[in-house]
This record gives C-alpha cells, structure tokens and sequence, in this order.
C-alpha cells in the first residue's frame, strides 16, 4: 500500500475534484467566455482604494479585521439588513464550505438539483456527508422535492448552468417545509429579476449566498457574501477560517458595494448583450433557455454537436463552456461579454455552420 492510499482519507481517494473552466495564460489572445466573469472592469473606486491601501505599509504589515466589518455593515446598509446577518467569505465558495462544516454531520444527507453547480458533490464527499441528487425536473416541470431526511439542501438560484430563475414563492415554500437548512446560491441574482434576500427575515433556517465575482467584477480578489438570521451566522462565524479574508480584499469589496450606480449599468449591459446574442442565436437555429444570469445555455441547430461546436470555436480563439455530463452534453454554456466579443462570436459560429466544421 502506498503511503499516500494508507494516509488519505478514504472520501477523498475515492472522489473526482472539482473541475474549473479553462484559464488561459495572461495575454492570451482569446475571447473568453467560459467561466462566466464580467466582461467589464470593475468600478474605478476599486483601484482607488486599493491604490490608497497598498500606500499604507502598516495595513500591510498587520492582520486584516478578522470579521471584515467594515464589509460586513456595508453590505448590510446596501441589502436593508443588519450586520449581524452578514457574513463575508473568500468567495461564496468558503462560504458553501463553512455551511457543510457548520451543519452537517458525518453521513447526514446533503441534496441539490441536477443539474447545478458542480462544486456541492465535491465539498460534501470532503465533509464526509451523504449525496442525495435529485432530478431537476419530474415530468417536465419543476417540483417541490421530497427533502426529508436531508439536513442542507443547496438550491441554485438563477440555475447554473440552464440560467432559470426559482420564485420566492417556490423558496418560501420550500423553506417553510423543510426540517433542516436550505442554503439559496445567489451568485447571479444581480441579472435576475428576483432575489431571496428579504426572506432571511422570515425563515430561520435560510441561508443566502451572493458573489463579488459576477456582476462586480471582482472575481480575482475572492470575496463572498452570506445572509441569514443572526442566530445563524453567530454559528457560521465560529467556522469560516480567521482573518479569512484579506485587507485588500475588504477594500476592494467596499468600494465596489458602494458604488451601486456603476453596478447598475454593468449589468444593464450585460442583460442588453444577453437579449440581443440570444435573439441572433435563435435566427441560427439554436435553441435558447430562457436566462437570469450573465450567460445562456443554448442547443445548437440540428447537425452540429456542442462539443465539436466548442473545439471549433476554440480554435478561432474563442473559449465557452462544454460539459460531458449526459444531462448537458447537448448543449454549451456562452458568458455573456462586451458587444463587440458577441459580435465576432456570432460570426465564427455563422462560418462554422456554413462550413459544416462542426462535428
């Protein structure tokens, strides 16, 4: 036996990782649009502050807050709420972490939709909790699932990777019956229509996660929000690793919250792109969800496979996202980007398909 089959964990030796979309090198000359970031720069008062933060060595020579505070009432004076249901993580993806580690036990079940974010399998064979994946949909429609037995149910909201929407109502009800903790994975409400947000004042067992990574534009400096009861995130707080996240970070993130007006206009233009890529996209053929978020999921015209689809686009210098798994395997994921990276995607796909490069 191996010392590392004898010394690893037996969750971890038998589990497939988590696998993230493509980061090509810096400089690259790609467009990108596979892991669904901004495709703008995030507000000019980030670099500000940050520029204002790096000029002051004792700030970089001491721990940052440990409770990022400052975040924390920032984003509860923006959200309507009150700091003490706020908790900032380094990314929503501790914060999924510390949710499993804060309520689940060794072998309780832990269910999410499928198809859905990728990364709840993975954080809950490392807790050592039991998978219980349902269908997304039960003849065709979405259903409210059976969850007894379950202790945190993970419900994506807008959907990753289809990009639909679940209502308040869905939720409320949803949270009303359920004898555990339902965490509501907001990571692209921000283009949504809707949120949960409000509901955190009215369930005890909910808690709401957003992302900086999306629609702020901020997915390289890691910063998650989560919102939820005070009860609640009092026992998160004991689990999220201390000084969490850094001085940097926590600037960067305030200054972006707090400059909502920018916020706005991002993603009026991302939600502008979206229409009008889905529209031309429609006029080729494909078939295209209905979306929520900064992307669409679309199913390419009869004859053309999605994943030859996506080598051919790779080829023409242009990333998106394809997934084996049988439930997807049908279609692509494209991040939504700036007018003119839509534009040069629509036309290779157009000589793509004229020139039957596509199997």
């Amino acid at each position: 036996m191996s010392s590392v089959v004898k010394f690893t964990r037996s969750e971890v030796l038998e589990m497939a990782g988590y696998v993230p979309g493509r980061q090509p090198a810096p400089g690259s000359n790609v467009i990108k649009l596979n892991t669904n970031e901004s495709p703008f720069p995030p507000s000019p008062k980030v670099a500000i502050a940050i520029k204002k933060f790096l000029l002051d060595d004792l700030v970089l020579r001491r721990y940052p807050n440990p409770q990022s505070l400052k975040l924390r009432q920032v984003a509860a004076a923006i959200n309507g709420c009150k700091s003490q249901q706020v908790i900032v993580g380094n990314g929503s993806d501790e914060l999924l972490r510390v949710s499993l580690d804060t309520f689940v036990e060794k072998d309780e079940q832990v269910a999410f939709f499928s198809p859905s974010y990728s990364l709840y399998p993975v954080l809950t064979r490392i807790r050592g909790g039991q998978i219980k994946s349902l269908p997304l949909f039960r003849d065709g429609v979405i259903y409210q699932p059976d969850l007894s037995g379950v202790k945190l149910f993970f419900l994506t909201t807008p959907n990753a990777p289809l990009g639909f929407s679940f209502s308040n109502d869905y939720i409320r009800e949803l949270a009303r019956g359920f004898n555990g903790i339902l965490v509501v994975d907001e990571a692209y409400a921000d283009f949504a229509e809707d949120n949960a947000l409000a509901l955190v004042n009215e369930f005890d067992n909910l808690v709401v996660l957003r992302t900086l990574s999306k629609s702020y534009g901020l997915a390289s400096l890691r910063v998650g929000l989560g919102f939820a009861a005070p009860t609640l995130i009092e026992q998160l707080d004991k689990v999220r690793d201390s000084y969490n996240l850094d001085g940097l970070a926590q600037a960067g993130a305030q200054a972006a919250l707090e400059d909502q007006d920018y916020l706005r206009k991002s993603v009026a233009l991302v939600i502008d792109e979206r229409q009008h890529l889905s529209i031309a996209l429609q006029a080729l053929g494909f078939k295209v969800e209905p979306s929520q978020t900064n992307f669409i999921f679309v199913t390419p015209p009869r004859g053309c496979s999605a994943a030859g689809l996506q080598v051919g686009l790779e080829k023409n210098g242009i990333l998106v996202r394809y997934f084996p798994d049988p439930q997807l395997a049908h279609g692509l994921r494209i991040s939504i980007g700036t007018k003119a990276e839509m534009g040069q995607l629509i036309n290779v796909i157009e000589i793509l398909l004229k020139n039957g490069d596509r199997q």
